[in-house]
């Protein structure tokens, strides 16, 4: 690929990103008129949520050796239509629970191909001093999408429903992937570059790989467990306004935003080989800003929290999601990225979940958020032993 076509791919398949992390942006805020609609408890909300989780941690695998095999652009329009065809499903035909739960499940299948095929094009594209900050470009979509998504979400919401909101976003994420299949590049692999990869077995018993499984699963707890149940927890236990909610949720996609683009630069420039260092620091940092969100009763200091809570839950992510990518060959990138990224989808699974079975034994958020920030300190704490296993990857 010529350095002129680089910024146009990477801006194409951020564009993918946003709408992918806009699809679980605005179910936290739909819940609220799905649990009103259906009359669902906490335990049936989480599982609408917590399904998609579960497809998408079991498809990670299968997607990212599809990676390998047919190569990104195939995998990237594939994942694209199936999220966009299964967000209209579900708007369209979510008559009941046992609906939703299916449309958010073949939901999550659709989403499980497009992380490991956006790492693979960034490994096969760029440089190994350059992977981390063109992929932390790709990753900061999601702050994009939890600044701006809330609100317009919220709007879209109050005017047309939730229905009409996952329609018209499903019909949008089919024309996207449709613009990016013209533009991304045809690959020409060849059949012993294949061979060259990492065995399964060398993969799934490697060290590093296993520490970053971990750490990534829990950091996705809090990501996606604050996704789901925060516009709950505010509207209904802080009494806070809707639209406002949507800007305190907006605060913290603001600060995932900035923590995505300064991080991959700041690590890839000055923190080569301390990257386990950054990702304690960060979890440590992000626990305790989660726990200022729970003791927080006003909406302004409830913002500022949970903008300082996702700087540093952010810049732990970018640093664990890209960490493979320095230290791995990039013929088993897809396949790795899809294994490390399982963990952080078994996450995003557990974390709602549990959440509505915390919330129905116990009534209260305290034990929400003291397993949302735990999470936070074991990430911290299960990837120091990184330091010890430097593989490196093959050159560019």
């Amino acid at each position: 690929m010529t350095t002129r076509s680089r910024p146009m791919m990477i801006a194409m398949l951020f564009t993918g990103y946003v709408l992918v992390y806009i699809d679980k942006t605005v179910m936290g805020f739909a819940l609220l008129p799905i649990e009103k609609e259906f009359g669902l408890s906490t335990t049936q909300l989480g599982y609408i949520t917590g399904i998609f989780f579960l497809a998408y941690s079991l498809f990670q695998i299968p997607a990212g050796w599809l990676n390998d095999r047919f190569g990104y652009r195939a995998m990237t329009f594939l994942s694209l239509c199936l999220l966009g065809l299964f967000a209209i499903c579900f708007g369209l035909m979510g008559f009941s629970l046992g609906l939703l739960i299916v449309f958010r499940f073949l939901s999550g299948v659709g989403h499980s191909g497009y992380p490991c095929s956006c790492a693979k094009a960034v490994t096969e594209n760029f440089a190994v001093e350059q992977r981390t900050f063109a992929q932390s470009i790709l990753l900061s979509s999601s702050g994009l999408a939890m600044t701006v998504g809330p609100v317009i979400t919220v709007a879209v919401l109050n005017m047309a429903g939730w229905r009409h909101a996952f329609i018209g976003l499903g019909l949008l994420v089919i024309v996207v992937a449709a613009l990016i299949l013209l533009i991304l590049p045809r690959q020409h692999s060849s059949a012993s570059q294949q061979r060259a990869a990492m065995p399964w077995s060398e993969i799934i018993k490697n060290p590093l790989v296993i520490m970053l499984f971990i750490a990534i699963f829990c950091i996705n707890i809090p990501t996606y467990g604050l996704l789901a149940w925060l516009p709950k927890f505010l509207v209904q236990q802080r009494e806070i306004p809707v639209h406002i909610s949507g800007l305190i949720v907006g605060a913290g996609g603001l600060g995932i935003w900035i923590s995505s683009l300064t991080t991959g630069w700041l690590v890839g420039r000055y923190m080569q080989g301390h990257e386990h260092r950054v990702i304690s620091l960060s979890a440590l940092l992000s626990a305790a800003g989660i726990w200022l969100v729970y003791v927080s009763e006003n909406a302004w200091v409830i913002g500022l929290s949970l903008f300082f809570a996702d700087i540093f839950l952010m810049a732990a992510f970018v640093t664990v999601f890209t960490l493979p990518m320095k230290r791995l060959p990039q013929q088993v990138m897809g396949a790795t990225i899809g294994l490390v990224n399982t963990g952080g989808t078994l996450g995003g699974f557990v974390a709602p979940i549990v959440m509505g079975y915390l919330l129905a034994l116990t009534g209260d958020y305290s034990a929400v958020f003291l397993f949302l920030a735990g999470a936070m300190l074991l990430a911290g704490l299960v990837i120091l032993p990184a330091a010890a296993y430097r593989v490196q990857p093959q050159a560019h």
